[in-house]
């Protein structure tokens, strides 16, 4: 399993870094409908919905390349594992509440209806950057080279 750990870690890097790339982009393209869906949730202030909007995209993609090229995987995956929780504490809320909304996940287009089974996704992929957290040694990585040993 230690030869393949490597290996499994960049799997799971490419995986949830892409997703948060993917994620990203039409929300930075697109930041006014981000901003709406945002808003929908109702938990917060709607003075700093508009902040929120502009900043968390780029963060998304910031932590995305990074866990994708494989640099500070421990830090990036800690941020993008605090992201995740937020995400899905603020799914949870709606679907508690009722709320028939579009998650705002991919933008104004490629979003999903908020539910138990997006929360359910979402903690799953917590789980992932849980293991990145705890095994951040990965292959092919801009820090640890090609099969993850520290150079």
């Amino acid at each position: 399993m230690d030869v393949l750990q490597p290996w499994i870690g960049l799997a799971l890097r490419i995986f949830i870094g892409g997703y948060f790339v993917y994620a990203a982009v039409p929300k930075i393209i697109e930041p006014l409908a981000f901003a709406t869906s945002v808003g929908h949730y109702g938990l917060m202030p709607h003075w700093l919905v508009n902040a929120y909007a502009l900043v968390i995209p780029w963060l998304e993609l910031l932590v995305g390349v990074a866990l994708v090229v494989g640099y500070r995987v421990r830090s990036n995956a800690i941020l993008s594992g605090i992201m995740l929780v937020m995400f899905t504490v603020a799914v949870a809320w709606a679907v508690a509440w009722g709320l028939k909304i579009d998650c705002g996940c991919f933008g104004a287009e490629g979003g999903e209806e908020v539910s138990w089974l997006k929360v359910l996704k979402n903690t799953a992929m917590i789980g992932l950057c849980a293991y990145l957290v705890w095994r951040p040694t990965t292959a092919v990585s801009l820090e640890n080279g090609l099969l993850g040993a520290k150079q």
